[in-house]
């Protein structure tokens, strides 16, 4: 294995960073005005400027930026490539130690209620930055010399951790998922808020019929950003890294649907929530990094992981982008756990942090007896 190093690491955004995102945010063009009702056709105009006047003048960045720098953030070299990463230590480690791996729009930021509920359980949690996300380097190369359930494994290692417990939720539950499969003399076993389309569609139950029918109509109605971030990322790149308003506005829709909000965001996230999310972006310029994933799933596809008999427990939230039944999951993975929650959506460790730690935190508990 290549040598490992890892070092403390603080944000610093420059002063000129921060009033040219401010200037750039007072100098906003508008779409012209559409008739037709909030959101129906995309972000809304009017929490979108209200936001976005905010960000420019009365969101306090560097408070924001030292609340994160109490964080024990550090930065790892993990086979030439850099790695951000969250380590969070337990004061009295009595659990297997964890990896927790986001999805897209999210930020490491997002896990830390969840990563310290976890470590107050007895748990070491590391919460590493994707690659190409915030303060993580992408891959040099396409495709990736080490993919990232690689990365995350020698992570694991070096850090001291020869066996640990991955949770991950969607981009995060496919990188698990893979980091399960090729390392199950390390993982002990994966906690998923996603799964991987089964192979076998014989013989469907009722309940997964209709799974799969609300992913087919997802798709439809909601699944043109997956689309574009899979075909022509960079071609959207362009304007998302130019225009801040632009970032927000491609966040914001996805935080207020596909979270428990019903139509009203504020009750899920406050506006300072959502502004660092799409700050660490704009200050790390990795938007367009961030679409890489989604690319390389499609440009690069990776053989499909076998699952074998891995420890699985699956977290079903009700307002995620989709809701597996427990039958379903099975066809692809060993579910030896399964919790279907009675709130929360696709950001569940920001929206449920304490259900979402207990369930991790017992499934835990049961692989170490």
């Amino acid at each position: 294995m290549s040598t490992f190093e890892v070092a403390d690491f603080a944000i610093a955004v420059p002063d000129d960073d921060v009033a040219d995102l401010r200037r750039r945010l007072s100098s906003t063009r508008r779409p012209r005005s559409w008739p037709e009702p909030a959101w129906l056709a995309g972000t809304d105009r009017d929490v979108l400027a209200h936001l976005v006047a905010y960000w420019a003048d009365g969101f306090d960045w560097r408070s924001h930026e030292r609340r994160l720098n109490a964080e024990p953030q550090r930065i790892a070299t993990v086979s030439g490539q850099r790695v951000h990463l969250l380590h969070v230590r337990a004061d009295e480690p009595t659990g297997l130690p964890m990896i927790l791996t986001n999805g897209w729009p999210s930020t490491f930021a997002e896990m830390i209620p969840l990563a310290h509920r976890l470590a107050g359980l007895g748990h070491d949690v590391v919460v590493p930055s994707l690659p190409g996300f915030t303060f993580s380097d992408q891959a040099a190369e396409a495709p990736a010399a080490v993919p990232t359930y690689e990365l995350w494994h020698r992570l694991m290692l070096g850090l001291g951790y020869d066996r640990y417990l991955a949770h991950g939720g969607d981009l995060g539950a496919g990188i698990t998922s893979r980091l399960g499969a090729a390392h199950s003399e390390a993982v002990a076993g994966i906690h998923l808020m996603a799964v991987m389309a089964a192979v076998d569609h014989s013989d469907l139950t009722a309940a997964e019929e209709a799974y799969l029918s609300g992913i087919e109509s997802w798709t439809s109605d909601g699944g043109a950003y997956q689309h574009q971030q899979q075909t022509r990322p960079l071609t959207l790149a362009y304007g998302l890294s130019d225009s801040p308003a632009g970032l927000l506005a491609w966040i914001l829709e996805k935080y207020r649907a596909w979270s428990d909000c019903g139509g009203d965001i504020s009750t899920r996230w406050t506006e300072d929530e959502i502004l660092v999310q799409a700050s660490l972006y704009w200050f790390t310029n990795t938007i367009g990094t961030s679409f890489r994933p989604y690319f390389d799933y499609v440009a690069h596809p990776m053989p499909r992981p076998v699952m074998g008999d891995l420890p699985t427990a699956v977290a079903a939230f009700p307002y995620d982008i989709s809701v597996p039944p427990r039958e379903y999951a099975e066809r692809t993975y060993h579910v030896v756990r399964y919790t279907r929650f009675d709130h929360g959506g696709h950001f569940a460790p920001h929206e449920e942090p304490e259900s979402l730690a207990r369930d991790i935190h017992d499934f835990a508990a049961a692989l170490s007896v």
